[in-house]
């Protein structure tokens, strides 16, 4: 019988979530279904249960623990306790598998968290969103005729106005129109001139509460005027659904002075930006120095003219022990992007993917991982009914309290299985083809590489690591990853490069890109290595 440990971990941003003795209950009795024998167990109490992994002293313990060869298995309760992201979860889960025999389960969850989710996952929110574009078209074409008509359409009415009843009907009842409401547009007049004068927020809330006015009962604070003074429809004309509707809101203020206010809001608002503006390092954690293998992290510094440049550095090269040179954030980002972009460009990338995402769909909507669910289910449901009759057969306080609190982890298991069941069946029902993959894939190469929110999908969602040298990249993504972890080794990484170096006759497998420098992609079963000519002219060999 092979050994297995529990790691059950307090999760303190969901108050109701399973206990810890809880957890501890359910991976013991899943263990016992899979025959494993469970020698220890890893408690991770409130106090120390941080998001950081480094940061959790049980956890880490666990690690150290596992390098003895005494179990095989660590048993969660569900995979978000094992690590705060699926890029954090992959990398330890490798170094378990690689370095101790270690493999990571689930005690809720059949399928694992980490192979070829990452793309599924862009994939349903792609087409989530198209459905919902395509569901507010039919929508919006029945509340602009509202609109037109001038017939208050719903939501909430913005301060300065008021509903009065008109003579038509409609399926809810009476059918409203907006009217002023003029104590309140006094206000609203008072903050525009005031503001377009040059008057602080603070001020002007100050002036209002000091004449007794009151904002829902109660006093005004300078932020109240955030959204009144960037809302057009107080000119009496606004944009719905593509078209200008004029006749819906009567003006309370004119539209030189609203122009004013947006000029005075713009220039503040660049101001602010420069003062606070926070620099998003995109490829934080996935970044690693080509030359020691040690992770480059954000650096930066002000040149004497004031601007201000940002860089990613390798953490030795800053205490002297690494001759990695710095690079520029954005260049990297967007060579980063560029390379995922140039992957999946190519046709044979893009059915790689979709066979990936596809054969995740199936393991996870599978008939044996609906099965196993309903299997827990029915169990769950007759531990519950076991209890209740217990607890009702019971005569001691102190006994029914016990058994109380373990229904309580019961009745929070099968829920969570009962969602899982849900989702699972929501999913299967979408039917989902290798054709809409594609055209997912088609849609998202698309995208534009400078663009720092594609780069963020791309980056997040993606790219597993990136080895950076002086002149190559090479990045790993997420297709077929269990692979592709296994070749996330330093020396291996440095002997691709070298053997680069001297290639004469590239493979099919080896394109040569314009971004200016090497950039290496390796997947699912075979690496693909992208290379730059001194022409800078793109071209399949």
């Amino acid at each position: 019988m092979e050994n297995a440990v529990i790691y059950p971990r307090y999760s303190s941003h969901g108050q109701n979530d399973m206990t810890i003795e809880g957890q501890i209950r359910i991976c013991t009795e899943f263990a016992h279904s899979r025959g494993l024998n469970v020698i220890k167990i890893y408690p991770e109490k409130a106090k120390t249960a941080s998001k950081d992994a480094h940061k959790r002293k049980v956890f880490q313990q666990m690690l150290h623990d596992a390098e003895s060869g005494a179990f095989q298995y660590i048993i969660v309760y569900k995979f978000d306790r094992f690590a705060r992201n699926r890029f954090e979860s992959m990398m330890i889960k490798h170094q378990l598998k690689e370095k101790c025999g270690v493999k990571v389960l689930s005690a809720l969850e059949p399928v694992t968290d980490d192979e070829g989710g990452e793309l599924y996952e862009m994939f349903v929110e792609w087409n989530d969103e198209k459905y919902s574009q395509r569901l507010s078209v039919r929508i919006r074409d029945g509340l602009t005729t509202s609109v037109e008509n001038g017939t208050f359409t719903g939501s909430k009415l913005i301060f300065g106005y008021k509903l009065i009843d008109t003579d038509k009907t409609g399926k809810k009842g009476t059918i409203h129109k907006v009217a002023i409401d003029e104590k309140q547009a006094e206000i609203v007049r008072f903050v525009y001139t005031e503001y377009a004068k040059g008057t602080d927020k603070k001020d002007i809330a100050a002036a209002l509460n000091a004449r007794g006015e009151r904002f829902n009962g109660k006093p005004f604070k300078g932020r109240t005027f955030d959204r009144w003074l960037t809302n057009a429809k107080y000119t009496g004309e606004y944009y719905f659904g593509g078209r200008l509707c004029a006749n819906t809101y009567p003006p309370i203020i004119d539209k030189l002075l609203f122009a004013e206010v947006q000029k005075r809001l713009a220039k503040n608002k660049i101001l602010a930006g420069a003062n606070s503006a926070v620099e998003p390092y995109l490829l934080t954690g996935k970044a690693f120095c080509g030359h020691c293998g040690t992770a480059i992290v954000a650096d930066g510094g002000t040149s004497c003219n004031g601007k201000k440049h940002y860089y990613y550095a390798c953490k030795q090269k800053k205490k002297g022990l690494c001759h990695k040179s710095r690079e520029n954030k954005d260049n990297l980002e967007m060579q980063v992007a560029q390379a995922v972009k140039d992957f999946l460009s190519d046709k044979k990338n893009a059915d790689r993917a979709a066979a990936d995402t596809i054969a995740y769909y199936e393991q996870r909507t599978g008939d044996s991982g609906l099965r196993s669910i309903e299997t827990r289910i029915t169990q769950a449901q007759q531990e519950v009914e076991n209890l209740t009759n217990a607890f009702i057969e019971a005569k001691s306080a102190l006994l029914r309290a016990g058994i109380e609190k373990k229904m309580q982890d019961y009745e929070t298991l099968l829920a969570d299985l009962q969602a899982q069941k849900s989702q699972i069946e929501l999913e299967r029902g979408r039917q989902i083809t290798k054709q809409q993959i594609l055209a997912f894939v088609a849609e998202l190469i698309k995208g534009e590489p400078t663009d720092k929110e594609y780069q963020r999908k791309i980056i997040d969602n993606l790219v597993f690591m990136v080895y950076v040298y002086d002149n190559e990249i090479v990045t790993y993504l997420n297709f077929g990853v269990d692979k592709a972890i296994e070749r996330v080794r330093l020396d291996e990484t440095n002997a691709a490069i070298e053997g680069l170096k001297n290639v004469q006759t590239l493979s099919p497998l080896l394109h040569q890109t314009c971004i200016g420098r090497t950039l290496t992609s390796l997947a699912a079963a075979s690496p693909l290595r992208f290379r730059s000519d001194t022409n800078r002219k793109r071209h399949l060999r």
